[in-house]
């Protein structure tokens, strides 16, 4: 016997009202602050959508030439396109100007190309070329140098520097990068998230979001969270202590030292000059950030010395005769202006549109 029409219209009451309180729910959780610690738990980068890097024998991975495609997490949906050389943003239309190097925060994916540094400086009378791209060290950037070099010819190069993982990222790859196992050059490689119901909530349920923050924050207590990553990010963190100076040096000695002598030697060889801007973790413009940051993996707040690390890269930089600039200040000046706009996405830990004009505006007197 089929449901009556009483029947059916209590079911689609019931429906609707489950509806009605999963979007009260969702405002709700928008409303709410998350964990100060949000942009290193719940990990927006892996959200790369399928296609947008292929493997490369030289690199590891490289972004997708002629890629077009959008990527979207807690706090924005954004298009990405390649031109042919694999950078962000439109075919070159001559050579010469500025090619930008550096890992997420140059390529700069959380925000549109038109809002980026490397599009800004371009607003002001600078030519640029942005081959940024996610998890890339100094190693990487040098071969996307010398990659570009003959096509582009640039007159300047500037490198990005991530304060937070690029000494690590250094040592790491101061072996050579590698394909991800069973990948082929030029294939293009599988979104991170496999799971497409897990993928589609990441990218936008705020109530998933507060909840897997909530959820690692409580795992990573009980030591049962991913020990390598937990790892990972108390080694990064450590080099913020006052303790941790004396390992950091050694990590730069391993690791960065050569690979940015190395770069500044390509780069002269090609006729052009070097810059190198070193970039902060949130957790160094935004003191609210620091306690919850640091206590996530053990360490004590009150041993933070955040700007030491800025402090041996230009004294490593000023060695090796590179010209550099520090945008701790700029950044940390705009948040002392303006507390209530985000310089750094919430969930993210990579620079707003906000963010990115301050950083222009910094980068713009620095190479000029």
């Amino acid at each position: 016997m089929p449901p009556s029409r009483t029947t059916l219209a209590r079911a689609g009451l019931v429906v609707a009202g489950l509806l009605i309180g999963v979007l009260l729910a969702e405002v709700l959780a928008r409303a709410i602050a998350p964990d100060a610690a949000a942009d290193l738990l719940f990990d927006a980068p892996s959200n790369a959508p399928a296609g947008m890097y292929m493997a490369d024998e030289k690199l590891g991975w490289s972004p997708s030439p002629g890629f077009r495609g959008t990527l979207r997490s807690l706090g924005y949906s954004v298009p990405i396109a390649f031109n042919q050389l694999g950078h962000r943003g439109q075919e070159p239309t001559g050579t010469g100007g500025w090619l930008v190097l550096g890992d997420s925060f140059t390529l700069a994916a959380q925000v549109r190309e038109s809002d980026t540094f490397v599009a800004r400086l371009r607003s002001v009378g600078h030519t640029t070329h942005n081959a940024g791209a996610d998890g890339y060290s100094t190693w990487h950037g040098r071969v996307r140098y010398q990659r570009a070099q003959q096509q582009l010819q640039p007159d300047g190069v500037l490198l990005v520097y991530f304060l937070g993982n690029d000494p690590g990222d250094d040592e790491r790859f101061s072996g050579g990068m590698h394909m991800l196992p069973g990948a082929t050059h030029g294939e293009p490689l599988p979104a991170l998230v496999g799971n497409p119901v897990e993928a589609f909530f990441a990218q936008r349920s705020y109530i998933y979001g507060q909840l897997r923050v909530w959820m690692r924050r409580r795992a990573l207590a009980a030591g049962s969270g991913d020990l390598h990553t937990t790892d990972k990010w108390r080694a990064e963190l450590q080099a913020f202590t006052t303790s941790g100076q004396g390992k950091l040096q050694q990590v730069l000695n391993r690791g960065s030292r050569r690979a940015l002598r190395e770069l500044r030697d390509d780069v002269r060889r090609g006729g052009g000059r070097l810059v190198v801007a070193l970039a902060p973790p949130a957790f160094v413009i935004d003191a609210n950030r620091r306690a919850a940051t640091f206590s996530l993996v053990g360490l004590d707040p009150a041993t933070a010395d955040v700007d030491a690390p800025a402090g041996l890269l230009t004294a490593e930089l000023r060695h090796l005769g590179i010209a550099n600039c520090d945008l701790t200040d700029p950044l940390r000046a705009a948040h002392a202006a303006e507390p209530s706009e985000a310089l750094y996405f919430t969930y993210d830990g990579h620079w707003t549109a906000a963010g990115h004009a301050v950083v222009a505006d910094a980068l713009a007197a620095c190479i000029q």
